[in-house]
């Protein structure tokens, strides 16, 4: 089984400083990760909004902020895009060729599927390699997976995405899910997974992914120093380190030189609020927005249970303050 990386700081690791990386930086991050050898490089989100000096791209090779000013001296690596479903007119995206080296992923939650869907027959029936990234993959029920995987099978992606949106999964859950897939998908279509580090598990997990030796290609997501919004994600240099092959030196050149400055102001890693909304498997956001209140932690577990469940993967400030007033009272 082929272990692979695909660094996605630029993208994930914007929810820490609003994708405001600058042109340079932006341009150094990814010189370091394609000489160091990492599989995939994010460049960033499709918005949009795209600006200069972001990672938010309205376009590949057309628009404001076009992906390609960053990525023409690269036609041997693979880039990789995101977007969530229904931001983007897929149409308006293919006027312009997307390079072949240019990797599109569809990020979706349960009422946007058949939005992903359409979208994804669209992209690749033009040709482009698309991954599929359906949020809080471990909520599908077996009903919901088995449609989600006979669905793929029809599209034939180039990934499917198990994503961890919350942080809540455990070591036997993502091995289950892992061995689900594997066994359900067609032959050919790799296996993505995407996790964040609220129960400081990211590392743990991925390491037990690469061990149990599935039929197919693995992908795992990961950010230079963990950067990413709350608790982090997968730390690039980390997991690098224990596959091989690839140059640390040039990974932490760019953890100095840029990331530990972005960390300085808008530090990211594990915290109490972030552990409980992992373990009752909350967004992250209402963690976040709780540690920026006078609330009491010791009431924190106690509001994030309190959320209805049809709240709960997507984050509504209106319901995490009337909780928060009602409690402190």
């Amino acid at each position: 089984m082929k272990v692979r990386l695909l660094d996605c700081t630029l993208r994930d690791g914007g929810y820490v400083n609003n994708w405001n990386f600058g042109s340079k930086n932006i341009e150094n991050i990814i010189a370091s990760l394609v000489s160091a050898g990492i599989d995939f490089i994010e460049c960033g989100f499709l918005k949009p909004c795209g600006a200069a000096g972001s990672s938010l791209f309205d376009g590949v090779s057309n628009g404001k902020n076009p992906l390609n000013t960053y990525i023409k001296d690269y036609p041997e690596q693979k880039f990789t895009l995101m977007y969530n479903a229904g931001e983007v007119d897929v149409k308006k995206l293919l006027k312009y060729k997307i390079p072949d080296n240019v990797f599109v992923r569809i990020a979706f939650r349960k009422n946007q599927a058949e939005q992903a869907f359409n979208d994804a027959g669209y992209l690749i029936g033009a040709g482009v390699n698309v991954f599929i990234n359906p949020m809080f993959t471990n909520t599908y029920s077996q009903k919901e997976l088995y449609y989600f995987i006979s669905k793929m099978n029809i599209l034939k992606p180039f990934a499917v995405c198990i994503t961890d949106t919350s942080g809540s999964m455990s070591g036997k859950e993502t091995l289950k899910l892992a061995k689900y897939f594997d066994d359900k998908l067609t032959a050919g279509i790799q296996i993505d997974f995407h996790s964040h580090n609220n129960l400081n598990l990211s590392f743990n997990n991925s390491l037990a992914l690469t061990k149990i030796n599935l039929k197919r290609g693995l992908i795992l997501d990961c950010c230079i120093s963990g950067m990413g919004r709350g608790a982090g994600n997968l730390d690039t240099g980390k997991i690098a380190k224990i596959i091989g092959g690839y140059n640390l030196n040039l990974i932490h050149a760019a953890e100095h030189a840029i990331i530990s400055k972005i960390y300085m102001n808008n530090p990211w890693g594990v915290s109490y609020a972030l552990y409980q909304s992992g373990r009752l498997m909350c967004h992250p956001d209402y963690a976040l927005y709780l540690e920026n209140t006078d609330v009491k932690q010791s009431d924190y577990k106690k509001i994030l249970a309190s959320i209805p469940e049809e709240y709960k993967y997507k984050y509504n400030r209106q319901i995490i303050e009337i909780l928060s007033y009602y409690t402190a009272r």
